[in-house]
């Protein structure tokens, strides 16, 4: 099995950055939703049809928004991470052979898994690497490119080997490799393609583009040549994005979809008390949220963040989403079931206090310097946007419930996800509803969550504090889970003051799929250990299956 760090501090490593991802609650199934615990052996042919929550704008990395669930889950059919998480939340190399580090941890060096290819037949080698690097990501307007602002050059050492040298010290530098930045894609594809790369997609993935018509549907093939032998199993899938939650639904009732990813609590309700499914399950970090935008009257102002926060009761706001007694109230971004998860952070979140938010917003009204330009004792007014699907619909009308309540004039904005992703890029919002945290490393989703505004278009809130810069200098470079753990609470009780969001509860990541499709979670690294499952319902699709006619009779035969 490939090392991806030195032996030297190899077990300091495995038991300290165990924790970039703690993949959640186990399972959690009832009835005849449960997936058999053996799902029998693999079957090789059929066609998947799949149901996805929203729609992607583009697919060529560094320039895609790659951040919604519908867009990883896809992303894992076309491409492969360099780097990818075990069940223990361990980095371990995947499309990459191994990763090795420098004792000052500012140089990486990586080696390919060889007779890797591109699905045109470009060689996956150290100068498609270093290419990638150089003209995907590293170069202004990228949407990657503050992700790895730290990353001064890519250096081709021999046709499998490059080292990455960055401009200081990062520990867990693995984890950038297991988004968008680890997705290599051919630039031989890239270059003849041009301004329309992004349209036609060209990775080492399981399956390979037939078709790409956008809003309506996306075809894909089996990958004949895949570097893993025997995989993928199915010839096919199609994606379709379905973003009404109920439309959604009924698509696998009806049996028109196979699979269905939904985030959603009172769909996972639904789909928990539905026959003839086989439902699965994976909490983690993300949360529904509504993020503020920190440059933004008058939510640029502390004082008006906060009492926006002590408005609002996260239990009758997850109740709106349908998803009481299904997910925890989120007061931080890692889930309770988490390794960082901190009780005080907890205890401190501001939440369901009304009168402590008058209190704030009286404070702010009366400043003569209020940031929003309005006289003293003039209301404070926010708009909020969201999309257009029922449950975020109602949950839109019970912020502006409570903010209401409390004297704040609310006024509510409709808008698709690819535009609300984009205009949180942009800054072109003062507050929206939103998915925050995930299931990487706490420096990785600082530094991408808070980077600096300028060169980070992934710091949708465009928050900034000295604090929170050093304790991500702390997260940076300490090896030791107890200090790590420290500058993580630090920074989360700054949160608890500064509120760059709010919380609901925690998400439950759910595919639902049709009886005859199978190891939705199971996948595996090539050398067997097992993988992180499906977080926010992102599956790997190389090692799903789907029984055909025989095997489905003699598996129903064998039950009868």
């Amino acid at each position: 099995m490939p090392n991806i760090l030195k032996p030297a501090w190899l077990l300091i490593v495995i038991t300290t950055l165990a924790v970039a991802c703690s993949p959640g609650s186990d399972t959690t199934l009832v009835g005849d939703n449960t997936p058999p615990a053996d799902p029998g052996p693999p079957v090789y042919g059929g066609h998947l049809r799949v149901a996805l929550e929203g729609e992607t704008n583009n697919w060529l990395p560094g320039q895609g928004n790659h951040v919604a669930p519908a867009a990883l889950t896809v992303a894992m059919a076309l491409f492969d991470p360099l780097i990818k998480l075990d069940h223990e939340g361990r980095f371990r190399p995947y499309l990459a052979e191994s990763v090795t580090p420098n004792d000052a941890f500012d140089e990486w060096t990586l080696r390919l898994r060889p007779g890797v290819l591109f699905h045109d037949g470009t060689p996956l080698n150290a100068d498609a690497i270093k290419w990638n690097f150089d003209n995907l990501h590293k170069r202004q307007g990228s949407v990657t490119y503050g992700s790895i602002r730290d990353v001064e050059s890519v250096e081709v050492i021999d046709d499998l080997t490059v080292v990455y040298h960055l401009s200081q010290g990062i520990v867990p530098f693995p984890d950038m490799l297991t988004r968008a930045v680890g997705w290599p894609v051919s630039p031989t594809a890239v270059e003849r393609l041009g301004d329309e790369a992004g349209l036609y997609p060209v990775g080492t993935g399981p399956f390979e583009l037939v078709e790409w018509r956008r809003d309506d549907r996306m075809e894909l093939q089996r990958n004949d040549d895949y570097w893993q032998e025997g995989l993928p199993y199915l010839d096919g899938i199609t994606f379709r994005p379905l973003p009404d939650e109920d439309a959604r639904l009924a698509s696998l009732i009806s049996d028109d979809m196979d699979v269905i990813q939904t985030l959603r609590q009172h769909i996972v309700a639904r789909l928990r008390g539905l026959s003839d499914i086989h439902l699965y399950e994976q909490v983690g970090n993300s949360s529904g949220s509504a993020i503020f935008n920190a440059q933004m009257p008058p939510v640029d102002d502390a004082r008006v963040r906060q009492a926006l926060a002590w408005a609002l009761d996260p239990e009758a706001l997850i109740e709106v989403l349908g998803g009481k007694g299904i997910t925890p109230v989120q007061t931080q971004y890692f889930n309770e079931n988490n390794v960082w998860y901190s009780p005080r952070v907890a205890e401190a979140w501001p939440q369901a206090d009304p009168q402590r938010a008058r209190e704030l917003l009286q404070d702010y009204m009366n400043d003569p310097q209020r940031s929003d330009g309005l006289n003293p004792g003039d209301p404070v007014s926010v708009e909020m946007m969201c999309l257009p699907e029922q449950s975020l619909i109602d949950l839109a009308q019970m912020y502006q419930a409570f903010w209401t309540a409390v004297g704040v004039d609310v006024r509510l904005r409709q808008i698709e996800q690819a535009t609300q992703i984009q205009s949180a890029i942009s800054g072109d919002y003062m507050i929206t509803c939103w998915r925050s945290s995930n299931e990487q490393d706490p420096y990785t989703i600082m530094t991408s969550d808070f980077g600096p505004p300028d060169i980070q278009p992934l710091n949708y809130t465009n928050f900034t504090h000295p604090l929170l810069d050093e304790k991500i200098e702390v997260l940076r470079l300490e090896p030791e889970f107890d200090k790590r753990y420290a500058a993580v609470e630090d920074i989360m009780m700054l949160f608890t003051e500064q509120v760059p969001n709010t919380w609901t509860g925690s998400t439950p990541a759910a595919v639902a799929v049709q009886p005859r499709v199978r190891n939705i979670k199971g996948w595996t690294f090539p050398d067997g250990t097992p993988g992180d499952g499906m977080p926010v319902a992102q599956v790997s699709w190389a090692q799903v299956w789907m029984l055909d006619d025989e095997a489905w009779q003699a598996e129903q035969a064998v039950g009868e």
